[in-house]
C-alpha cells in the first residue's frame, strides 16, 4: 500500500472548497482534504489535491461520522 501524501502546509492553509469556499480538512490516512460541511472528499493524488465539483466523493452518514472521529481523535492526540 503506497504512503500517504503529505502536500505543502503552506498550500493546504490556502485551499478552500471550490464549492462553498469554506476550509478543508487534510485526512492523510486517505489522501483527502475533506469538506464535512457538505460531506464532500478531495482526492490527493502525487501530493496534488484535486478541487474540482466532479473529482469530488460524497460521503453518507456512516462513513461522514467515522471520518469525523479520525479526526477528532487525530487532533485530540496532536494537543
Amino acid at each position: 500500500m503506497p504512503q500517504p501524501t503529505e502536500p505543502d502546509p503552506q498550500l493546504l492553509a490556502l485551499l478552500a472548497c471550490p464549492v462553498d469556499k469554506g476550509p478543508l480538512i487534510h485526512v492523510p490516512e486517505e489522501d483527502l482534504l475533506y469538506n464535512p460541511r457538505l460531506r464532500r472528499g478531495y482526492p490527493i493524488r502525487d501530493n496534488l489535491p484535486y478541487l474540482r465539483p466532479l473529482d469530488a466523493l460524497t460521503l453518507d452518514d456512516i462513513p461522514h461520522q467515522e471520518l469525523l472521529s479520525r479526526i477528532e481523535e487525530r487532533m485530540s492526540s496532536a494537543s
